[in-house]
């Protein structure tokens, strides 16, 4: 089954009781739509952190679980966002596509919480399905007939993700827009 798949550790992690309580617990809660591949599950020993922590430090937390919000058929991740679990709280945003770390101020996206790990993974799987079901748009901006330059945001606030070619601030209104995923608005 795919969603055994979702947030799982490597064979060589050695998550603690309640690292293993959250990801099970957030495992059953996945209702949202999510392709295996676009999750992980790190714990903070991990080099993608952005640096290797110190003793007795962590790099925002004990466990992080995060995933690519994909523009389907398209091979293309629009945005990165995750969580990290530190004992009895989570604070989740927007994360670095590479790095994963969060911004040096919080988007619109944040969200923080503290309980059980149960309590934990329902807010954190309730976040992860709120975003993937926003609507996604593409704004394309058509020369002689082809695709000249392209923006991706996401329809219901307007807040941009993705930009290729070119910087589409100085070229006006689209000539198209292109339903990309999530539940369409009118």
């Amino acid at each position: 089954m795919a969603e055994e798949r979702w947030f799982h550790f490597d064979d060589e992690d050695q998550p603690d009781d309640v690292q293993v309580a959250f990801t099970e617990a957030l495992r059953e809660h996945a209702a949202w739509s999510l392709i295996a591949d676009d999750v992980e599950v790190l714990l903070p020993n991990y080099y993608a952190f952005g640096y290797r922590p110190q003793p007795g430090e962590t790099s925002f937390g004990k466990l992080l679980v995060y995933a690519y919000l994909p523009a389907p058929g398209l091979g293309l991740s629009l945005l990165t966002v995750g969580a990290y679990l530190d004992g009895s709280k989570i604070r989740g945003d927007e994360l670095h596509n590479q790095l994963l770390t969060f911004p040096e101020e919080p988007t619109s996206l944040a969200f923080t919480g503290s309980g059980s790990p149960a309590e934990l993974a329902a807010i954190t799987g309730d976040w992860f399905g709120t975003i993937w079901r926003r609507p996604v748009v593409r704004y394309e901006w058509l020369r002689s007939r082809r695709v000249y330059a392209h923006r991706f945001l996401f329809a219901d606030t307007g807040q941009g993700l993705v930009e290729g070619r070119t910087r589409t601030a100085t070229l006006g209104a689209p000539d198209r827009i292109v339903h990309v995923r999530g539940k369409a608005t009118t």
